[in-house]
């Protein structure tokens, strides 16, 4: 399946593990490396990167998609769900590389989906 043809929670999944693995290597990507690795296209990133962030409230996880950032800027777009200021951001990124993803379960297409209702 194509990654345009993947839903929203499809693309949740596709980045999910890409992001976890720039957290264990401390690297921060851009929306253009994001789209470069898993196709789903920088516009379309905010939804699905939603999701991860809903999840990670939920699991009392640091803010993965924090580490996903404007290539100017270096931060998160203004669509980031919470207001952060600078220093905040870096703090949740020191956060995001410094847990221990590999032991956590990876979530699932429904893990996904349950948020999906919530914010449509």
């Amino acid at each position: 399946m194509a990654n345009s043809q993947l839903n929203r929670s499809g693309q949740a999944m596709l980045i999910w593990p890409v992001l976890v693995l720039a957290a264990r290597m401390q690297r921060v990507l851009t929306y253009g490396e994001l789209h470069d690795f898993t196709g789903v296209i920088a516009v379309g990133q905010a939804y699905p990167l939603h999701l991860i962030y809903l999840y990670c409230k939920e699991k009392g996880y640091p803010l993965l998609n924090a580490i996903v950032v404007n290539q100017e800027t270096g931060f998160p777009a203004d669509e980031f769900p919470e207001k952060m200021t600078p220093g905040r951001f870096l703090e949740e990124r020191a956060r995001v590389f410094t847990f221990n993803w590999s032991v956590k379960d990876k979530p699932r297409a429904e893990d996904f989906e349950g948020f999906q209702s919530a914010t449509a």
